[in-house]
Parts: C-alpha cells; sequence; structure tokens
C-alpha cells in the first residue's frame, strides 16, 4: 500500500486560507510551473543567439593604416545618428606608397586577408592608401557610379576628391573618395604622411547604406 504521507492533500480553502492555498499549490505543483518555465527561457536564449549569429551587419568597414583605437571613432557619430553599429577593424596594413616591392610578411598576409573577406561579400567598405587600390584592380573596386549621383561624383571632383582607375572597358573610372584632412577621419589618420581614399566592394549587396554614409560624410557634413 502506497505510503499515506505521500498522497496528495485535499485542499479545503475555507479551512487553510488564501495563504495555505498559495502553500498547498506550491507544494504539490511547483514542478508544473518550474520546468516549462526553464523550457520557455532555454528556447528564448537559443532562439536569441540564432538571431545574433545570423543577424546581417549593418556595414563592415576596414581602414588600412590606420590607429588601432581611431577607426571606430570615425564612425561613433554617423552610428548614433541613424541608431545602427557599424563594424570598424583597424587592424590591417598594407605597403606605403614609398616602399620598396619587398614587404613583409605580415603585410602580405593582411593584404591577402583583406582579399579574402572583399571577395567573400564579408567587407563593405575599405579605406586604405592609392598603392593597395591600384593593386587590388578593378576586380577589386567598384566604380563609384554605383553607389552617387553624377552631380555627387562632379561636385567631388570640383572639390578634387575623386580617384580615378582605368578599367579594361573604360578609362578613367572614379572608384574612390579622397578622405585626407578630413576632421571626420583625424582620429584614424592624424600624423599619417599619406593619402587615403574610401572605396565600396564590388562584392558588397548594400549599396543603400554605403550611399548614406557617403552623404553624410563627404556631403552634409561638408
Amino acid at each position: 500500500m502506497p505510503d499515506p504521507s505521500l498522497e496528495k492533500k485535499k485542499l479545503n480553502i475555507k479551512e487553510v486560507g488564501v495563504r495555505g492555498a498559495i502553500v498547498h499549490f506550491w507544494t504539490y505543483y511547483k514542478w508544473w510551473v518550474i520546468i516549462p518555465v526553464i523550457v520557455i527561457i532555454c528556447i528564448f536564449s537559443l532562439v536569441n543567439s540564432y538571431l545574433k549569429a545570423t543577424r546581417k551587419t549593418y556595414l563592415n568597414v576596414v581602414m588600412v593604416n590606420a590607429r588601432y583605437d581611431g577607426g571606430p571613432l570615425v564612425f561613433a557619430e554617423y552610428e548614433q545618428s541613424i541608431g545602427q553599429e557599424i563594424t570598424v577593424d583597424s587592424t590591417y596594413h598594407a605597403p606605403t606608397n614609398d616602399q620598396s616591392i619587398d614587404v613583409s610578411t605580415d603585410l602580405v598576409n593582411s593584404q591577402q586577408k583583406l582579399i579574402s573577406l572583399l571577395t567573400s561579400g564579408v567587407v563593405d567598405i575599405v579605406v586604405t592608401n592609392a598603392r593597395s587600390i591600384k593593386e587590388l584592380g578593378q576586380n577589386g573596386v567598384r566604380d563609384l557610379h554605383t553607389v552617387l549621383t553624377d552631380e555627387q561624383i562632379a561636385e567631388l571632383e570640383q572639390r578634387d576628391m575623386i580617384y580615378y582607375m582605368d578599367f579594361e572597358s573604360e578609362q578613367h573610372v572614379p572608384v574612390a573618395i579622397n578622405v585626407t584632412g578630413l576632421e571626420s577621419f583625424e582620429p584614424a589618420y592624424s600624423g599619417s604622411d599619406e593619402k587615403h581614399y574610401m572605396f565600396f566592394s564590388p562584392f558588397s549587396d548594400k549599396t543603400k547604406e554605403e550611399k548614406l554614409l557617403a552623404e553624410y560624410f563627404f556631403f552634409q557634413k561638408h
């Protein structure tokens, strides 16, 4: 026969009152509450982790030869204005324009990693020097006409801010914007003797986001 002490007692609210009813419920039914709550929390945590892992980054920016702590500062004000987070990586290095052809292994590895991220569509925007842009060639940069209007490009031309490249199919293609001397980019490149240019990856699908960023830095703040 079952142990009478283990049998569930019948509840008489009139006798035990509200407090007694709560104690009775917690004594005999607490796991009916606790287990579903635990399951719900676990499911919510898994879903939240999945969404964070798969969420598309608003923009991925690489700043070559920049100050490590300066890159994120360049975009901090813009991030606040749009309510979005931009991923900025300032750990990449490239040969300077006046360096010889012989460069260190670290520089080569850094350039190869950047090319890999560009071609895989991870990086959307790059700020680097003229030598790096030339080495990437026409397959590594995008015609600015895909991001900006003719009027906007003409304005940048008047301000002497356009970097041109000759493609096989077309000559004198605008591919990058000169950011040298712009106050917004000082945290990353102050003290540098080189000119630095912003270009857009031909493998990026974030033209709308890139256009908004370009308009903010090169037109609204001008």
